[in-house]
């Protein structure tokens, strides 16, 4: 777990963004772009949401772009495995992350406090720790609705914790977004709630608390759209642990309902209208030669693979719930057949 501070790391700058293979600005509309705060719809949204959107300066974006691994280590043990990430150690603030020789350090520097400040004064709180994770995406295979702690984290701690999440090349990233309905309309069923799609730009952050039920899996450039996961948690006026848990440690993708985990979230939360007709038109659903992780053969596909999560693991094979994979590589409840 990282607490914020000070400490000052040299790094090297690469000035490669990525590259996109289609227009960025031809954003189709039912995605919304998260551009500024000034637009009313992107007000709406992160007020629907209790989401903040905040600026990340260069230096600080190149620093990580520089230092992502040309192969990520792991893939995301979900239903689509065409999610690869690597997770950080948790005694790592961005600039332990950052290695080499800045080209201005004192810039890079002044990008670091500016964005540790940012999420201070978004989540009006003054002492926080976070833990990041480098992801990008082999090919587009739409992830089904989750969230990212199990629920008894969330139900106890999930005040204190928030996700993050920013590009670290010109090709933005995109999420999917879903409202968990009020009581009145869980009792009532009702129809299937659609997700949103968002846009975050290159030099924009998007802040949101840790029970925000969501989906990746977008892939529109050469980078598989490289970008940066961020664990927030609030933290007391001393660093400590909550009832001997460091909660940093603890994400976990759960995609089952929370007092019925024999269905899963996504039987209620389904991709927004016309999400499907973007595949191979704006979203890439094939592997390029040039992906750093091109050596793993991802299937393309042209919705959400929901209900089969059979992994290999070692030599053995596993039959694993999915609602059940720890981002940091540790599974739970795992069946071994």
């Amino acid at each position: 777990m990282v607490h914020v501070n000070n400490t000052h790391t040299n790094i090297t700058m690469k000035h490669d963004k990525g590259t996109i293979n289609k227009n960025i600005h031809n954003t189709p509309d039912i995605i919304i772009e998260l551009d500024s705060t000034s637009c009313p719809q992107v007000r709406s949204l992160l007020s629907a949401y209790k989401g903040h959107l905040v600026d990340v300066g260069s230096y600080l974006l190149e620093g990580l772009r520089n230092t992502a691994p040309q192969q990520l280590a792991a893939r995301v043990g979900d239903y689509n495995e065409n999610l690869f990430y690597e997770m950080q150690d948790n005694d790592k603030d961005i600039s332990g992350i950052i290695d080499g020789i800045p080209h201005d350090y004192q810039q890079l520097q002044n990008d670091i406090d500016k964005f540790e400040l940012s999420m201070k004064s978004s989540l009006q709180h003054s002492n926080l720790t976070y833990r990041g994770s480098f992801m990008r995406t082999e090919s587009t295979i739409y992830q089904p609705a989750h969230v990212d702690y199990d629920y008894p984290i969330l139900e106890q701690y999930g005040h204190k914790l928030f996700l993050a999440f920013f590009p670290l090349t010109q090709e933005g990233a995109y999420l999917q977004l879903w409202q968990e309905p009020s009581k009145d309309d869980v009792i009532a069923g009702g129809d299937p709630i659609e997700g949103t799609v968002v846009f975050i730009p290159y030099g924009k952050m998007l802040i949101m608390p840790s029970d925000t039920i969501h989906g990746g899996g977008f892939k529109r450039g050469s980078s598989g759209n490289l970008r940066f996961h961020l664990y927030i948690a609030l933290e007391e006026e001393e660093v400590r642990r909550e009832d001997n848990i460091t909660l940093l440690d603890h994400p976990m993708n759960k995609y089952t309902e929370k007092h019925d985990r024999r269905h899963e979230l996504c039987e209620r939360f389904v991709d927004a209208e016309g999400l499907e007709s973007l595949l191979g038109t704006y979203f890439d659903v094939h592997t390029d030669a040039c992906d750093a992780n091109n050596d793993f053969s991802g299937a393309s596909s042209t919705k959400s693979l929901k209900l089969d999560c059979q992994h290999e693991i070692g030599n053995d094979f596993a039959i694993r719930s999915a609602s059940h994979v720890n981002l940091f590589g540790l599974s739970e409840e795992m069946e071994v057949m």
